[in-house]
């Protein structure tokens, strides 16, 4: 892709790569903007800058470089694609549907163009063309459940119930465990018991990606494109107080990446590092251009450790891994090796795991227990959630957003949205420098976000199916309590009266009903705060590099 970029523009667009890379795409757009004034200015260039305006929102901007890209290479259909749906975004639908349907011509097989070229036909209230465009995605790509769920939507908009059952039935078949068939099966279910139009949600999903497939890109969006060299792996390395493993942990890393041969990035989440840790990450740093270390402001946790790890990697496969030597990097090698039998994610295994047993593996062992048995409807069961060491597919990790403990829930997030996960057996090696982070006051921790995750899995668009489930049970436990207390004081003196029972349990009822409700509210007031914001809940107070002239 750099190839056509000469001069003064190639200094322009390599450091605007360079800003992009450290997240800074204020600046990234600024040079960008330069290297389109040169005279032998290529339509790439124009493509990347108008990926980098829709990151921004700007999407008048981002249509405009598109459109400049599109008059130098008016058949380019990547190109076509993109600018068609940036007018999407604009509501320009009648002039998206002119540039996809020019695409279409170019790609007619391309079955999740037509499935966006339908979308556009609902939107303009076509709905006949959206069912036909539908179903020709359908035959053409039976397993694209994108199309099926939103043929089931104009079924349901258009009151053939008949024919959204089907299509239901057809989801069921395949098995899928996602958020869009989740919606729509409640869709069809209040439908089905209200009959009433005003209920139904119709909403119907572009396509997954549209110039380059990637698992579960489940937005109305193109891919900002791959500016630069995308590199292979990106090993994501949460670091506090852990003085004593870092060089040790890097070493190690470098030999492993030496026998893959493939390009790579170490990146280092100093999390709030209190000993010698930061300055012996930026040492290693300063000396190796693969490294980048990002330094948080404070301790947030090892899950907004993670968090940040995704967000600033540019890996096709994503790494984590614990920084305190007990994960083996030799064992990244066959996790890849897992996942090139077509797995998007692959989880380690602490099989023989080297941990006290009453404040390490006793508890894990619960806890894995436990979620195993509330996530039985998605079909994936593994034997150890908490292991830090996994592979990620890209596309899996920058679709989901993190809070609290849940890194350890990733797997579950991504087998509810329907890709391939896998475990594999890992060394697990004891800790021999600096201390353990994690003691039994994570437990209820785990378990409260397990609950969390539980609810905006299943009962997200339901609510009051969850409170009414935890109603029911303390209407039923309570009423067995006092029937039991009734019975005990009917034969025994006991020094209280009916009135102080029944008061003080109707308070213990209504307490923690009050306090479950409560945190559950808080959690989706904080959810929308920060993905209606694009916020982070963590601050960045600085980054390393080798290029220190961008820190």
């Amino acid at each position: 892709m750099n190839d056509g970029f000469k001069g003064s523009e190639s200094s322009h667009f390599q450091k605007g790569l360079q800003y992009f890379r450290k997240n800074a795409l204020d600046k990234a757009v600024e040079h960008w903007e330069k290297a389109t004034e040169q005279e032998t200015v290529n339509a790439e260039i124009f493509s990347v800058l108008g990926g980098a305006y829709k990151l921004l929102n700007e999407f008048d901007k981002s249509s405009l470089a598109l459109k400049r890209a599109l008059d130098l290479e008016p058949d380019n259909f990547k190109y076509i694609y993109n600018y068609g749906l940036i007018l999407f975004e604009q509501k320009r639908y009648r002039e998206a549907l002119e540039k996809l349907n020019y695409a279409l011509q170019l790609h007619p097989d391309n079955f999740e163009l037509i499935n966006d070229i339908a979308v556009m036909y609902f939107n303009l209230k076509n709905y006949p063309k959206a069912e036909e465009y539908l179903i020709r995605a359908t035959e053409l790509n039976p397993d694209y459940y994108f199309a099926l769920v939103n043929l089931g939507y104009v079924y349901l908009y258009t009151e053939r119930m008949d024919e959204a059952v089907k299509v239901m039935k057809r989801l069921d078949m395949a098995n899928l465990h996602n958020i869009e068939v989740a919606d729509f099966r409640q869709q069809l279910k209040t439908m089905q018991n209200n009959d009433d139009m005003s209920e139904i949600d119709p909403h119907l999903e572009m396509s997954e990606k549209t110039y380059e497939i990637e698992p579960i890109h489940l937005i109305k969006d193109f891919e900002f494109e791959s500016v630069g060299d995308r590199i292979d792996l990106s090993i994501v390395v949460p670091i506090m107080n852990e003085e004593g493993n870092i060089q040790i942990l890097y070493d190690k890393i470098q030999d492993v990446m030496k026998s893959l041969k493939q390009s790579f990035e170490i990146i280092f989440i100093d999390d709030g590092s209190r000993d010698k840790s930061l300055s012996i990450m930026k040492e290693i740093a300063s000396k190796d251009s693969n490294v980048r270390v990002i330094q948080f402001r404070r301790n947030y946790g090892q899950t907004a450790a993670i968090s940040a790890g995704f967000k600033y990697a540019h890996g096709a496969v994503i790494i984590t891994m614990d920084g305190d030597l007990q994960n083996d990097p030799a064992d990244i090698p066959r996790l890849l090796e897992k996942m090139s039998e077509g797995y998007d994610l692959v989880s380690g295994w602490r099989k023989d795991r080297k941990d006290k047993a009453l404040t390490r593996k006793v508890p894990s062992k619960v806890a894995n227990a436990l979620i195993n048995k509330l996530i039985a409807g998605t079909g994936i069961q593994l034997h150890d959630f908490g292991c830090t060491l996994k592979a990620y597919k890209r596309g899996i990790v920058k679709n989901i957003n993190l809070y609290g403990e849940m890194h350890r829930f990733i797997p579950v997030f991504a087998a509810w949205i329907g890709v391939k996960v896998t475990e594999i057996p890992v060394k697990h090696h004891p800790r021999i420098h600096g201390y353990a982070k994690y003691n039994l006051s994570r437990v209820t921790r785990v378990i409260f976000d397990l609950l969390v995750v539980r609810f905006f899995s299943d009962y997200m668009t339901r609510p009051i199916q969850f409170f009414g489930k935890i109603a029911k049970k303390i209407l039923f436990t309570g009423t067995g309590i006092l029937i039991a207390s009734g019975i005990v004081k009917a034969f025994l003196p006991f020094p209280f009266t009916w009135d102080t029972l029944l008061i003080l349990f109707g308070i213990l009822c209504v307490s923690s009903f009050q306090i479950v409700i409560m945190g559950l509210l808080g959690e989706m007031i904080i959810r929308h705060y920060f993905e209606g914001q694009k916020k982070d809940y963590y601050i960045v107070e600085n980054i390393h590099s080798k290029d220190t002239g961008i820190n």
